[in-house]
């Protein structure tokens, strides 16, 4: 796919005034720049993240009446029920609560719907669980915003509702005692990007200081969190980056919870736990549960301490995992044979009956990678067709599907993912509307993929040191990419296909020769033939064998010298 390169510049002199005060490169302050971080003390913040950074979760609406309520249930000894969702996210955010309030002393039974015959959001099965569960209060965990009607309902049974979560909130919120959500539209919380576990992480804390004390002991629980965080790409900036720095270290912990213990040793990890393993290692087998099954197994992985429990449950999602991926496959061959590259609208709209409503998610993310547009899958059943939509960051999803509520049988979600349901006569208007939407939001350029370049640099200035610095950015993730430096004019000195279809090449700039490697980037070879200088697009990094460590650049794009 043709990509734009940009390459991020910063007036020079500021440049070496955050290098000087801030005590780093020129290189590391490009990058950190590059991430709206100017001044020595975010610097110093964003690379130290601390606990103590964490906001005063009593700046969230509502959070004072969330507080009382469960506290009046604790004096009362009602019981209350936390109704969750399918993902990693949800499932996380249900078993935190869960495991807090029982801690405390209050009864809690959950509830996480079956995304086949339930769907997202609060169902009627649901409701009628928490009334023979004989709940006073429900609690929601990433779900909720957009369950008016439903919630309306909850109440007129006698049942207090408490909603926290992260999507977008409709225009007008639904009837609970308290929404707790920091993109409420009245909100003024510091931090608006938190995830469905993280705003529940949120309420356990605003619980604790309202009992009396201060909140610590909580980050035990920062390992869900960082669970739930990572699986729902939100940015990995502010509140999130704290969550996730303390959180890998209890995933590393060889006192980890025994349910992550049994997961991991299931998934064959090995390594230290950093954001990526985690995202395609443990996360996967979380959310398979939940794509094609029932994922309260899953909440029970997270609460036991019986490990033959915990080690039968990892097996179960090892084996839902495989069959995911092969389901996966299926329906991402059909999508494909369905497009014609040559004839692309702006947003891609496919539909199929055969299509398992569990996967179209992860299949649309696939086809966004590939086409670059946004993309709305659909399966069908019946009269009704249930959709996954993924976007580009120049088009908001979630503001582009609001556009054709009047057609929508429901929908909800964020910028860059959401799900809706229509019925299936509507869906050519809505394949017709939608793309009319999208040429109307954006530009012809923002369906041309942008590669963005941190910083330009010389290969003299790759070294150990740089390398070492870098890492101070981890962990890594949306918002916060893994860094991509390029270098122009380079000459390959020599160059082969190994392995399976990987580029692996020597690159020199004057007298630095660097050891480089193209992960699947064989079928390059021959462009090296058609010029004498590069311009190459890496992350550099350190690669250890028998004992000595060397530098080695991962190439992640190459192209004849531009001038």
């Amino acid at each position: 796919m043709h990509r734009r390169w940009l390459v991020r510049r910063t007036n020079r002199e500021f440049l070496e005034h955050l290098s000087r005060n801030a005590s780093i490169s020129t290189t590391l302050a490009q990058i950190l720049i590059n991430r709206g971080i100017k001044e020595p003390e975010t610097v110093r913040s964003f690379l130290s993240p601390s606990i103590d950074d964490l906001h005063d979760p009593f700046l969230l609406n509502g959070m004072d009446r969330a507080v009382e309520r469960i506290k009046r249930a604790r004096e009362r000894d009602e019981t209350v029920f936390i109704y969750g969702d399918y993902d990693a996210d949800g499932i996380t955010a249900t078993a935190l609560l869960l495991s807090e309030l029982r801690r405390i002393g209050i009864r809690a039974c959950y509830h996480i719907p079956n995304r086949i015959t339930e769907g997202y959001g609060i169902s009627k099965k649901g409701i009628e669980k928490a009334m023979a569960c004989g709940a006073d209060l429900i609690i929601t965990a990433d779900c909720g915003i957009s369950s008016g009607d439903e919630i309306a309902e909850i109440t007129s049974q006698g049942m207090d509702v408490i909603v926290t979560d992260h999507h977008e909130p409709p225009e007008e919120l639904p009837p609970a005692l308290s929404v707790i959500n920091p993109h409420r539209t009245d909100s003024a919380y510091p931090f608006k990007y938190l995830s469905g576990v993280g705003v529940a992480y949120k309420l356990i804390h605003a619980l604790a200081i309202g009992l009396g004390r201060s909140g610590s002991g909580l980050e035990e629980y920062l390992d869900l969190v960082t669970i739930g965080t990572v699986a729902d790409s939100v940015p990995l900036t502010g509140e999130n980056r704290v969550f996730v720095t303390y959180g890998l270290k209890y995933l590393n912990d060889d006192s980890c919870r025994v349910g992550i213990k049994a997961l991991k040793d299931s998934a064959g990890v090995r390594r230290e736990m950093t954001s990526g393993i985690l995202s395609y290692t443990l996360i996967p087998r979380i959310n398979a549960a939940g794509r094609l099954d029932d994922a309260t197994g899953v909440v029970e992985l997270f609460l036991t301490d019986d490990e033959e429990k915990a080690e039968a449950i990892a097996s179960l999602l090892e084996e839902q995992n495989r069959e995911r991926q092969r389901i996966e496959a299926e329906v991402y061959e059909s999508a494909c044979r369905m497009i014609d590259p040559g004839k692309l609208d702006s947003a891609i709209v496919l539909s199929d009956p055969s299509w398992h409503q569990g996967v179209i998610g992860i299949v649309a993310s696939r086809l966004v990678e590939m086409f670059y547009r946004p993309v709305f899958l659909f399966s069908l059943n019946n009269t009704i067709a249930k959709g996954s939509a993924r976007s580009i960051p120049p088009f908001h999803v979630y503001k582009g599907i609001s556009r054709c509520s009047d057609i929508l049988l429901g929908y909800g979600g964020h910028s860059q993912a959401a799900g809706l349901k229509l019925l299936i006569d509507n869906l050519p208007v809505f394949k017709e509307r939608i793309n009319r939407i999208v040429d109307e939001t954006i530009s012809p350029d923002d369906l041309v993929p942008v590669l963005e370049i941190d910083a330009g640099v010389k290969l003299s200035e790759v070294n150990f040191s740089l390398v070492r610095e870098l890492s101070l950015l981890e962990p890594f993730g949306e918002s916060n990419r893994i860094p991509l430096l390029g270098a122009k004019g380079v000459e390959i000195t020599d160059y082969r296909v190994v392995g399976n279809g990987h580029l692996k090449m020597m690159v020199r700039q004057k007298n630095v020769s660097i050891d480089t490697i193209g992960f699947s980037m064989g079928e390059l070879i021959d462009l090296l033939e058609s010029a004498t200088t590069f311009d190459i697009v890496f992350t550099p990094s350190l690669n250890e064998y028998n004992g000595t460590k060397s530098l080695q650049l991962y190439l992640k794009a190459i192209r004849p010298s531009i001038e």
